[in-house]
């Protein structure tokens, strides 16, 4: 059975040799400005070209994070990162925005892309669906469990990696806006502050308790089946942690990767001192959720965790090296002839000479002596395997020009071993490019940028938002959560013959619940409904082969042009664009296609497993009441069920974003949600007028004049 990468996080030199010398097979870490840990001490150029080198070197492959969203006038420059690193010998780049990877696909077609977990991805489809869009790898959602995980891995074709230690963000990744709305620090762009780590009181009454903070996660007690199942790659998940923080857990889980095992108590107790939230949680990975996962984070005095940081850096201390490179020497030693030395791994070979030996006087050299003298590799990355000697009798063949010798080679070898590997040149392109297996539809190429204000779309969470009023507004189109399609199909018939109506596919979902969703799919489509929404990169080629118009949602993250290029490749025929943008940049933007904005709605900021509503209420109350999380500023951010048991976390007051501000989009969406259909009514009816709804409390302009950093 072949192991798993070990894959530890590093973000500085002394993590790096933290992860390589206590047994990681991969590393990761950031560069430039498109990573997202933004806030973590950076490599210069010179030192990632150095840190490359150095795993390099060892046998340790190196993923680069270029995993944020970046917009139009960023592109060129992480672009330029993403050649020097291609040009350092980086193995791979770990991807978010999708504009990003289809323009790094054109220049580098070789260069490895693994699709960043910040792309939601949890299903067969949409491993599939990266596959097809160039991705080599794809880094699983945290909340697929191991069901799941099986499945994909096995049948996608596409290399799958998991966490298996570290901290749990609440929201799916690449779905959360909280950080974003409430303080312009965005998730997708690297800058989270983490406020689901912070305190929450249920509709404001009661002790503010820690409803969204999550437990760290730790799988190590599921290594053996984690094996079994071909995942390519473990993940640890820390480059914000300091380097013994690295070293602990990747020795721990390195010893049980190579032992097959679970942990040992010892073990066990290391990774808890090393930090922790209350202890760890695998209740995602078995599917065994509960109030159990919940946790805030376990301060221990120093003096607990002391000795274990100092045995950990003693592993990592500058000079130190573990045997990692297996090689062989051959030494020939023969009179009159210069003695000969020559090391190889497999792949590189280096030869070196000495001086000729000389006939011993007393006591001639031994073979015996020869080989302990070139075993001894210590400093070195290097682990004798085999040695072959050729030794006349008699010689006498000195310690030192051995030593010289080896010192010389091995030195020789390290430095072949660091050097970047030949590869083809970098293409520079700014014109059009499509991914490996995918071609534009014939009638989306080349479609100019469309005029501002083409209609008005109305997006209701229920048909009783529907009124007949509310159409009277004359919208170009009407957006119904496919859950409450297909549970009114009489109403759903009679809807889709007064306008043009749209299913929302549930964001989330896993294939064990994808057979319900397609028997949704099938009936509202006999009831006339021929468009869906798409929410993440697996509902595409869903609904693809049910022969759908796609049209894709705020999930996909639309944040630049290339990325509306991408997905028109990919079949979607209008897009809704990020609200993390700005107004200046939604006009500059470049569309392939149709392009709507959110002009009115509570913004969905979080979509995440674990039923808060159930667990503050002790019961299902979804139907009957509207929970809410109120911050320690006041705010009420409502909690909206979501298909499968699942949550969407609101914003606390609604967005609105006046009709004449709207130059850049095709398309208006105004989002009702909790909204009565009088309120419905009275909002779509001021935003045709061009007035500002009266709402209690007020309205917010969200992020598209502040924009996040």
């Amino acid at each position: 059975m072949n192991l798993p990468e070990l894959l530890a996080p590093a973000g500085s030199m002394e993590g790096i040799r933290a992860a390589v010398q206590s047994g990681a097979t991969a590393v990761y870490m950031g560069f430039g400005r498109f990573h997202a840990r933004r806030g973590a001490k950076n490599f210069t150029q010179d030192e990632m070209a150095a840190a490359i080198a150095y795993c390099r070197a060892r046998g340790v492959k190196t993923n680069i994070t270029l995993n944020i969203l970046v917009n139009d006038r960023e592109l060129d420059t992480a672009l330029q990162d993403a050649r020097f690193l291609y040009e350092a010998g980086a193995d791979a780049l770990i991807v978010q925005d999708l504009g990003l990877a289809r323009r790094l696909h054109a220049c580098a077609p070789s260069f490895a892309l693994h699709a960043s977990t910040q792309l939601t991805i949890s299903t067969l489809d949409g491993a599939r669906m990266a596959k097809a869009l160039g991705f080599s790898r794809v880094v699983l959602a945290r909340e697929t469990p191991m069901r799941e995980i099986r499945r994909i891995t096995a049948e996608s074709g596409i290399e799958t990696e998991i966490f298996v230690h570290g901290a749990l963000c609440r929201c799916y990744s690449g779905q959360c806006y909280l950080s974003a709305v409430i303080g312009r620090r965005s998730g997708n762009r690297g800058l989270c502050a983490q406020p689901c780590r912070l305190p929450y009181r249920c509709n404001g009454k009661g002790s503010e308790r820690y409803p969204l903070s999550l437990k760290d996660l730790s799988l190590a007690h599921h290594i053996p089946e984690i094996c079994s199942a071909g995942i390519a790659s473990l993940k640890i998940e820390g480059r914000m942690k300091r380097p013994e923080y690295t070293a602990v857990v990747t020795s721990v889980y390195s010893a049980l990767l190579r032992g097959q095992r679970r942990p040992t108590p010892a073990e066990e107790d290391a990774l808890r001192r090393v930090f922790s939230r209350d202890g760890f949680t695998d209740g995602y990975f078995t599917g065994k959720q509960g109030d159990s996962m919940l946790g805030t984070k376990t301060e221990l005095p120093l003096h607990q965790v002391q000795s274990l940081y100092n045995e950990a850096s003693r592993r990592f201390a500058d000079g130190h090296e573990s045997p990692l490179v297996p090689v062989n020497f051959t030494l020939l030693a023969k009179e009159g002839a210069p003695l000969t030395l020559a090391v190889t791994d497999g792949r590189h070979a280096v030869h070196a000479a000495g001086m000729p030996p000389v006939p011993a006087h007393s006591r001639p050299t031994t073979a015996e002596q020869l080989e302990k003298a070139l075993r001894k590799t210590g400093g070195t990355p290097f682990a004798v395997q085999e040695v072959a000697l050729t030794l006349e009798e008699g010689l006498a063949v000195p310690a030192a020009a051995v030593n010289a010798l080896r010192r010389e080679t091995l030195n020789a070898l390290l430095a072949q071993r660091e050097r970047p590997p030949a590869r083809a040149a970098w293409r520079d392109t700014s014109g059009p490019a499509v991914f490996a297996g995918t071609s534009p539809p014939a009638d989306q190429t080349g479609l100019p940028q469309q005029s501002a204000g083409r209609g008005i779309v109305l997006e209701a969470y229920s048909f009783s938002q529907i009124s007949p009023a509310l159409l009277e507004t004359h919208p170009a189109a009407v957006y119904l959560p496919l859950t409450a399609l297909a549970e009114d199909i009489d109403h759903t018939r009679a809807l889709a013959q007064q306008t043009s109506l749209a299913a929302i596919l549930p964001r989330v979902f896993f294939d064990a619940e994808q057979n319900d969703v397609i028997c949704m799919l099938d009936a509202v489509k006999r009831a006339g409904v021929t468009t869906a929404l798409a929410g993440n990169l697996g509902h595409i080629p869903l609904l693809q082969e049910q022969g759908m118009q796609i049209y894709g949602d705020f999930g996909l993250n639309a944040f630049q042009s290339d990325t509306l290029s991408a997905l028109a490749e990919a079949g979607v025929r209008r897009q809704t664009l990020s609200f993390e943008l700005r107004l200046e940049q939604i006009r500059g933007l470049r569309a392939p296609i149709e392009t709507e904005l959110i002009a009115y709605g509570r913004l969905p900021l979080m979509i995440f497993e674990l039923c808060a509503i159930r667990r503050r209420t002790n019961r299902c109350s979804c139907q009957t009441e509207v929970t809410c999380l109120t911050d320690r500023t006041g705010r009420a951010f409502p909690l909206l069920p979501a298909y499968g048991c699942r949550n969407t976390l609101l914003n606390s007051l609604p967005l609105y974003l006046p009709q004449n501000e709207l130059s850049g989009a095709d398309f208006a969406r105004l989002r009702f949600t909790l909204e009565t259909p009088e309120e419905c009514v009275r909002i779509a009816r001021a935003f045709s007028a061009g007035q500002p709804p009266e709402l209690p409390g007020g309205t917010t302009r969200g992020l598209y004049r502040r924009g996040v950093e």
